[in-house]
């Protein structure tokens, strides 16, 4: 990441610790200081790697933070590791993807076998490349063509962008998991701040990772990761990249050293007593328009089977505090007026009886 591109992030946003479960592991050596990409082994055994700047290392390391091996990919030059990640078979792979001005046409994951079983300290990988078909430009003018996550799913590679742009939203896209060159199939997008990294446990809970949240999908169907509960619980603001899943409800995240948050770092994240109370449901009955709003945002409620009488909203910005609230008679359609609020992301939280909905938005 860029140091301009963090600075213009630390002025749109904000940071606070509802997810009190977050905690210090240990101090990750300097050699680690560019930390971007995990998989916990166990609670006392983690692979990692850096981002730019090192060869095509990867480490691995105990909670303590101490080197206990390392493998070479030979063959190759790390322009930008960003995510590393493993299928069912024990397989690794690694996304040199890294893309911060949006003009890369060398873009590719590395295919691994188990780095715990490899004799040695080096192996030679096999390369799935990929280009995004929907990029017309080089630079990619709406800057969404970077790229910090990887997760293996069902057969298939599953990557996300990391949107420098406007929109607000990130894309999902599909790779197959055998080398060759493919172009990226686009499948979905899903609203979040800047994602630095993401993690998928096999009982679906999906894990994306930004410097100051963890966003958790469930209860989806196939691979329509969004369309199902999703999850959100925020932290201290700092430059978080790697995450891993050590079991259904404890995530490992590893910190990047800079001059705003000194330090690399190895955390664990324990979030199953915050499941209930930090629930985002996402409804297709709601919706919120336009996104990113400027002036107003127009609420629809459709197809609800039995309207309760009474119904409130609030809308809460990252730090949880409630800017806007209001209850009133059921409406299926009603504007919130949005010139008092501050540019940045919001959270708007609309109760209908017992039925509670949370629908993100950006007020430009």
């Amino acid at each position: 990441m860029s140091m301009k591109k963090l600075l213009l992030l630390l002025i749109f946003s904000s940071s606070v610790a509802l997810a009190q479960n977050l905690r210090l592991v240990s101090n990750l050596p300097s050699k680690l200081n560019e930390t971007s990409g995990l998989i916990a082994k166990t609670n006392n055994s983690f692979w990692t790697h850096n981002d730019s700047g090192d060869g095509p290392i990867l480490y691995k390391i105990d909670s303590n933070g101490n080197q206990i091996d390392s493998v070479y990919l030979n063959g190759i030059t790390a322009v930008d590791f960003e995510d590393i990640t493993q299928d069912n078979l024990g397989n690794y792979y690694v996304g040199d993807f890294g893309n911060n001005n949006h003009n890369r046409t060398n873009l590719v994951v590395y295919k691994l076998p188990n780095l715990d079983t490899v004799t040695g300290n080096n192996i030679t990988p096999e390369a799935i490349y990929f280009n995004y078909p929907d990029q017309l430009t080089f630079p990619d003018t709406n800057q969404d063509k970077d790229c910090e996550a990887l997760f293996h799913h069902n057969g298939n590679l599953y990557i996300l962008t990391k949107n420098w742009g406007t929109s607000g939203y990130s894309k999902l896209y599909q790779l197959p998991d055998s080398a060759g060159n493919y172009p990226a199939l686009l499948l979905d997008s899903v609203m979040t701040p800047l994602v630095t990294g993401a993690d998928i446990h096999s009982s679906g809970k999906l894990a994306i990772l930004s410097m100051d949240r963890i966003v958790i999908f469930d209860n989806y169907t196939g691979s329509d990761f969004f369309n199902g509960r999703r999850s959100t619980f925020y932290f201290s603001l700092t430059q978080k990249e790697g995450v891993s899943f050590l079991n259904s409800q404890t995530l490992y995240i590893t910190q990047e050293n800079n001059q705003f948050f000194p330090g690399a770092k190895l955390y664990v994240l324990n979030f199953s007593p915050f499941l209930s109370a930090i629930t985002i449901e996402k409804s297709t009955m709601i919706t919120a328009m336009p996104n990113p709003a400027s002036e107003q945002l127009i609420v629809s409620i459709n197809d609800l089977e039995n309207p309760p009488n009474e119904m409130s909203y609030r809308v809460m910005n990252t730090q949880g505090k409630i800017v806007m609230e209001n209850s009133f008679g059921f409406q299926s359609e009603f504007t919130l007026f949005l010139s008092e609020l501050n540019p940045g992301y919001y959270h708007l939280q609309i109760t209908l009886g017992n039925q509670q909905v949370v629908k993100p938005f950006i007020k430009n």
